[in-house]
């Protein structure tokens, strides 16, 4: 039966609270997924105490709003010295031992912190089931070199002491840990969609009937916006080619990290195009109606991993440009490109994507994207805000037997959203 469409719908059944603590191991309590996943934890009824690293990339004014075991800093892709800080954080984090014997479960983000966990789970000898999170298939795990195979070897031993391997997309599973990986355990699907606790502090827009259907003005540009870790960079080339083309018809509005390239070369780049405008970072989800609001259309495509991750993933954007209206653009031949079609998000581009994307700008119409936008705002609010996954994860977590894990082959687990496809 479905559940109606409302803005209580924000939060899940108020009967459905869960108890005790979980212990949460991060591998930076700046990013935002991290926070999200925390706050949707807290939201819940759980206590959580966090055993966390830092990343010096992200809201270096932050603080953390749970119990958080700060374990030093790291960055990223730098295993060698993450291995040793980790190393150098285990007994700040086995000073918790009475606590890790109490928790309801084991959380833990990427491989070394899913180590640490583990580590601490044995060391402790709690019994709670230890759940390992993947959000990217990161290049290293991919390759065929000695290190590939090591981290391969190393990620396998983990999920054998794993109860559940929570991902962000199915071809996740598919793809890679049940083709590469021959795992066979259970997998939990835990899209990237903007949470309920966040929803909470963001109000949708609404586009009634009649003023989807009144006429409105062509804007003077359209507006790309690029947001979140700005990691790409045949992406940041492509926008730069857009706003070179399309000065008159197109701005690109960008905010966030731009973690590959570094900040001074990023904004190096779109220094000669005045329509390209960089607004530093943004706080999520405070700032996020105000992000959308501004922009037309949504940057989804992603070319740091091509034919690997980025062809795999589900990014945030998809899911926060649909809630609030956005219309996405994206590649063709990947799973972000699938939903957007499935859905009517947005629009995909084949190769060559950039003179494909400056022939559709020149085309795009209003009367185009208001139909499109007004699909969008009339999808329903669970295709984009976790109203009930996270929930159902929990419960799954915490109806799991403590035994050794048998290795069936068990069914990818989706949440309770495609029940309820009206709302």
């Amino acid at each position: 039966m479905s559940k109606p469409e409302s803005r209580a719908a924000a939060v899940p059944d108020k009967e459905i609270a869960f108890t005790g603590s979980v212990a949460f191991f991060g591998h930076d309590w700046t990013e935002s997924t991290v926070i999200k996943r925390i706050r949707a934890f807290s939201g819940l009824g759980l206590r959580v105490l966090g055993f966390n690293f830092r990343r010096d990339k992200f809201g270096k004014d932050f603080t953390p709003f749970w119990d958080n075991v700060h374990l030093g800093v790291t960055a990223d892709r730098a295993y060698g010295r993450r291995l040793l800080a980790m190393l150098l954080a285990l007994p700040r984090v086995l000073r918790h031992r009475r606590e890790l014997r109490r928790v309801r479960f084991f959380y833990a983000r990427n491989i070394d912190m899913c180590a640490l966990a583990l580590a601490a789970k044995l060391l402790t000898g709690a019994s709670a089931p230890l759940v390992y999170e993947v959000l990217d298939v990161q290049r290293v795990f991919i390759g065929r070199g000695p290190a590939s195979l090591l981290f391969r070897w190393a990620e396998r031993r983990l999920l054998k002491h794993c109860k559940l391997l929570v991902v962000s997309s199915p071809d996740f599973d598919s793809h890679y840990f049940r083709s590469r990986q021959g795992y066979r355990g259970r997998v939990f699907l835990l899209e990237n969609k903007i949470s309920f606790a966040q929803a909470a502090a963001v109000e949708r827009p609404v586009e009634t009937p009649a003023a989807a259907c009144a006429p409105r003005p062509a804007p003077d540009k359209w507006v790309i916006g690029w947001f979140g870790t700005l990691r790409c960079p045949k992406s940041l080339a492509m926008l730069c080619r857009i706003a070179e083309a399309l000065p008159d018809k197109v701005e690109i509005y960008l905010r966030g990290v731009p973690t590959e390239t570094g900040l001074r070369v990023f904004q190096e780049a779109i220094a000669g195009h005045p329509n390209m405008i960089y607004g530093g970072e943004y706080r999520n989800p405070d700032d996020l109606a105000e992000i959308y609001g501004r922009v037309h259309l949504t940057w989804a495509f992603d070319f740091l991993d091509e034919g690997t991750n980025s062809k795999w993933l589900l990014p945030n954007r998809i899911y926060e440009g649909g809630y609030f209206g956005s219309v996405a653009l994206t590649s063709s031949d990947t799973r972000t490109g699938e939903k957007v079609r499935e859905l009517g998000l947005g629009y995909t581009f084949e190769a060559p994507e950039v003179e494909n994307l400056i022939a559709f700008l020149r085309w795009y119409s209003i009367d185009e994207h208001l139909a499109r936008r007004s699909h969008i705002l009339s999808l329903p609010r669970q295709e984009f805000c976790d109203l009930y996954d996270t929930q159902d994860l929990c419960e799954l977590i915490l109806s799991l037997p403590l035994g050794p894990q048998r290795q069936t082959a068990a069914p990818l687990l989706q949440t309770r959203a495609s029940e309820h496809p009206n709302g």
